[in-house]
């Protein structure tokens, strides 16, 4: 009987970590599988920007029976995350409507929620947290490294609905330690593991980013500073980055990058690095429209990165890069489970902490060897 992998994560908006995931899980298991389908929550072409072709997610409720049939959750917060936010992050009147119905009341937000569910023809209870019980004419469904961290302030692992789906799950694995303990606390089998992006040094070539980025490649024979940042953690303390950033370039000699790297709806970085750059003095340059493999390489040849993307300081981990981190907590916890925690700033410190690790580089082989040993006892399930 032919296999065929079904790739299940949010690649139908541009958000770089979430474009990594399915070229990790296509990386490794290509060769077990007759055929991939990459599926998000809409229908979506991302190929000129270094994403996937997506199907919709209702094409996993008719899976063909005559093949064998595998799932995964490829990475990311997917963990109990909501139809109304997922779906917000492609849909600017769904966005509207979730923010006009929150504005309400949470019945309100619920109950719309409910409506905007159906009427697209979804039927899981989750858009990434999938069970058995759910679709059938799967042999194998597993989470890879996924987070949850909101999870250790909620009761949702506590109904009856998320625990089935929870316990048909075959391969379950979860990145920081704040899920696992909400996980553990409810005696859901899992492993903890490092994000799978981790591995991304071995899937992307120097030669294949040189062949996709879109930015000039003089920029490889600049000394320059990666940053990154949202409004969110800025808004009304500009004048604090900047000024952080200007005396950071004059003490290092490098330039500061300034480059978004959510830029999908509600994730609206260039807002924040735009007021940023207008108030910096010298020795900056920004770069307003990257594709996923400039914001890969530009951080890979950087002398350092700081921003509040996990996947950032992933991939300057990956690449062994310098780096640090400030305002997420999902990037808070990650430190904590994987790296070093001094490496996360309050915003007003990040001149001083950068300074301070601006030399530090953090071998990860260890988290490398322990992702790989996992995405193995995956592949065994698979070849099963």
């Amino acid at each position: 009987m032919k296999k065929r992998l079904y790739v299940l994560a949010p690649n139908d908006r541009f958000n770089y970590g979430d474009l990594l995931f399915p070229y990790i899980i296509k990386f490794y298991f290509s060769r077990i599988f007759d055929d991939i389908v990459y599926v998000a929550t809409t229908k979506s072409d991302l190929s000129s920007r270094g994403g996937f072709k997506t199907e919709k997610q209702t094409i996993l409720y008719d899976a063909d029976s005559s093949w064998e049939n595998h799932l995964i959750v490829a990475g990311g917060e997917s963990l109990c995350a909501e139809w109304f936010n997922i779906l917000s992050f492609v849909n600017p009147v769904i966005n509207f409507a979730n923010k006009l119905s929150r504005k309400i009341s949470k019945k309100v937000n619920k109950i719309c929620e409910t409506i905007i569910k159906s009427l697209l023809g979804y039927k899981t209870h989750y858009p990434f947290t999938i069970g058995k019980n759910e679709i059938s004419n799967f042999k194998t469904i597993s989470y890879n490294a996924v987070g949850g961290t909101f999870l250790k302030d909620s009761n949702l692992l506590d109904s009856n609905i998320v625990k089935d789906i929870l316990e048909s799950i075959d391969f379950f694995t979860v990145r920081d330690s704040i899920t696992s303990a909400a996980l553990s606390q409810r005696r859901i089998k899992h492993c903890i593991c490092p994000d799978s992006a981790i591995l991304m040094d071995t899937v992307f070539s120097e030669d294949f980013l040189i062949k996709n980025i879109s930015i000039p490649t003089p920029l490889i024979h600049e000394n320059y500073i990666f940053f990154q940042g949202k409004p969110g953690h800025w808004d009304g303390k500009y004048e604090l980055a900047a000024s952080q950033l200007t005396e950071l370039s004059r003490i290092t000699n490098c330039k500061i990058c300034l480059c978004p790297i959510g830029m999908a709806l509600g994730h609206t970085d260039k807002i924040a690095l735009i007021k940023i750059a207008s108030l910096m003095k010298t020795n900056y340059f920004e770069i307003r429209n990257p594709n996923v493999f400039d914001i890969m390489w530009l951080i890979k040849h950087s002398k350092m990165y700081i921003g509040v993307s996990l996947h950032g300081a992933i991939t300057a981990m990956s690449f062994n890069v310098p780096y640090v981190g400030y305002g997420s907590l999902k990037l808070k916890y990650y430190f904590e489970q994987w790296s070093d925690n001094k490496r996360f700033a309050d915003i007003d410190k990040i001149k001083n902490t950068a300074m301070e690790y601006f030399h530090q580089k953090v071998d990860s082989t260890q988290q490398k060897e322990m992702v790989k040993t996992y995405l193995e006892r995956l592949k065994l399930l698979y070849e099963k």
